[in-house]
């Protein structure tokens, strides 16, 4: 399974944003830290905040911070906040055209599994493994 590269930036985005939680983050100090366009950045951020991950504050001291404590976001929901359904193939869901696909069982299971696993791991276990391993 491959994701996509906005999702893989959206991870990024809320790391950073979960590293100072509670502080309002700038969208200068954001493209400063990620190398990614203020175009960009600012088309993941609406994602984030359409979905309730993140919250913008404007003005001088604007910026975005996450809604919630780190400890309460997971990284699923980042994920479905930047992809259309996260389902890995047609072949998972009812839309696959074959009505006999060999392939719909173990699939499923394979995406069964990584939901499970990116559902019980929130920001703070991905902040906390950064800390002890990213040295």
């Amino acid at each position: 399974m491959k994701l996509s590269s906005r999702a893989r930036y959206g991870l990024r985005i809320c790391f950073l944003l979960g590293l100072n939680e509670g502080e309002i983050c700038s969208l200068s100090n954001l493209v400063k830290q990620t190398d990614l366009s203020q175009k960009y950045l600012e088309q993941i951020l609406s994602m984030l905040k359409k979905n309730g991950i993140v919250n913008a504050k404007r003005g001088v001291d604007g910026g975005y911070v996450l809604t919630h404590p780190t400890d309460k976001i997971t990284l699923l929901a980042i994920l479905r906040a930047l992809e259309d359904d996260f389902e890995i193939t047609d072949c998972v869901s009812d839309n696959c055209s074959d009505k006999y696909c060999p392939n719909r069982t173990v699939l499923k299971k394979l995406y069964e599994t990584v939901n499970r696993s990116l559902e019980s791991t929130t920001l703070k276990d991905m902040i906390d493994d950064c800390r002890k391993n990213c040295k």
